[in-house]
């Protein structure tokens, strides 16, 4: 049966997820790509490096975000917020969520839970710093959120 999630189980969601698709457009070009999330507040915090993504939406903040899971046709989840770009630029917000990120996408490695020894382990945390700490952070306020789920079996 096809049913509409309620607010609280869209957030719900989005909070137990991490990885989504951001959709952005130039005014021609629409532009979706995959990206790492983490659900906080009332926005999604993201992270990219630069390129065209960040360039689009630094000119055309009007963004949708995306996060589904597919079982298959007749069992699906799928959540859609639409709000606005907004890049964190602050020196004391980037030095806050650095090291935070770091943690949180390090945990979401699943070779870092079997390493093959400690300087596999050592290696991994120093790349994925190196990566944090050349990436833009940004932000998604968003002004509406909905989601969809259909369990063909109900």
């Amino acid at each position: 049966m096809l049913r509409e999630l309620k607010e609280e189980e869209s957030i719900h969601f989005l909070k137990s997820n991490s990885i989504g698709r951001i959709g952005c457009t130039d005014g021609e070009n629409v532009y979706v790509v995959p990206t790492n999330y983490r659900f906080e507040g009332n926005s999604i915090i993201c992270y990219s490096l630069e390129g065209l993504k960040i360039d689009i939406m630094r000119h055309h903040a009007t963004v949708c975000f995306e996060v589904d899971e597919i079982v298959d046709s007749n069992n699906w989840k799928c959540v859609i917020v639409n709000g606005v770009f907004e890049e964190i630029t602050d020196k004391a917000e980037l030095n806050e969520l650095r090291p935070r990120y770091t943690e949180y996408f390090l945990r979401k490695r699943t070779t870092l839970a079997f390493p093959t020894s400690a300087t596999q382990a050592e290696k991994e945390i120093e790349e994925v710093k190196a990566i944090i700490s050349n990436q833009v952070f940004y932000r998604i306020q968003f002004s509406k959120i909905s989601g969809r789920t259909y369990n063909g079996l109900e």
